[in-house]
């Protein structure tokens, strides 16, 4: 299966913990192309289950890289492998860390498919971005995305939805490593604690200084891997909007089936 897409930075916090349903207004929102009609009556109720291909296979662009303790990485070679190691597995799960906190599951085939209900600086919020609409629940009842709409939560779910889908793309996690050139692998193993209690060896792949992606100022970068490149777990220090904050995400169930459904 040819990986199409990938997750870094939490999909930018899950599109900034959904926007103006934790603080923005629709004047300093940015705009997104129009949406699909966002009747709320009509959702899918029944579930959709994702499964993962039978086989992972480590992607191309990752077999071709020195895996080494010590070893220096080029980030244009390194941006497509990180870009390709996580979808490669088709669906998994991750967990949140940081200003917003959570639990995600998420899927790549036959497209990016995203649900989890997160803690923000603002409260609890539940999410679902599936068949490219995105659905938004911060206490108040689900919300699904209208770009057309007059009514400001359906606008603002919108945004979320179409930045969701922008971060999610595989060339924003491409562009994101290849912001910096040089990596290193650190010269000792890390040790992961995996969610059901394992400890296990990691490589450590740390960015070799401070960057900016996208106008964003990146302090570090810092993404940890198993042999064959399996994905354990990343950690981002950003500077967004004057605020320093520091985001990471630890990856688990990969390739395990996962079921995502609208929230309406």
């Amino acid at each position: 299966m040819k990986p199409r897409r990938t997750m870094l930075f939490s999909m930018a916090a899950i599109a900034a913990a959904t926007l103006g349903l934790v603080g923005c207004n629709a004047d300093e929102a940015p705009q997104p192309q129009p949406a699909q009609s966002a009747e709320t009556e009509g959702a899918e109720e029944t579930s959709t289950e994702f499964v993962a291909p039978k086989s992972r296979e480590v992607p191309e662009a990752c077999a071709e890289l020195e895996l080494t303790l010590g070893a220096q990485l080029e980030g244009g070679a390194l941006g497509e492998c990180v870009g390709q190691a996580l979808s490669s597995y088709g669906t998994g799960k991750m967990e949140i860390s940081g200003e917003t906190t959570g639990l995600v599951e998420f899927s790549y085939d036959p497209e990016f498919n995203v649900q989890g209900e997160l803690q923000s600086p603002a409260g609890p919020v539940k999410l679902a971005y599936v068949g490219g609409e995105m659905w938004i629940d911060s206490g108040s009842g689900p919300v699904k995305g209208d770009a057309e709409s007059e009514v400001l939560e359906e606008q603002l779910a919108a945004v979320a939805g179409e930045l969701t889908r922008m971060y999610a793309d595989i060339e924003q996690t491409v562009q994101l490593i290849q912001a910096q050139p040089v990596w290193q692998v650190a010269g000792d193993f890390a040790t992961v604690e995996l969610r059901d209690g394992e400890a296990v060896e990691a490589y450590k792949i740390v960015s070799g200084g401070a960057f900016s992606w996208h106008e964003i100022p990146v302090s570090e970068l810092i993404v940890w891997f198993g042999e064959d490149w399996v994905p354990l777990s990343t950690q981002a220090t950003v500077e967004m909007m004057g605020m320093r904050s520091t985001n990471g995400q630890e990856f688990y169930d990969l390739g395990e089936p996962v079921t995502i459904v609208p929230l309406g």
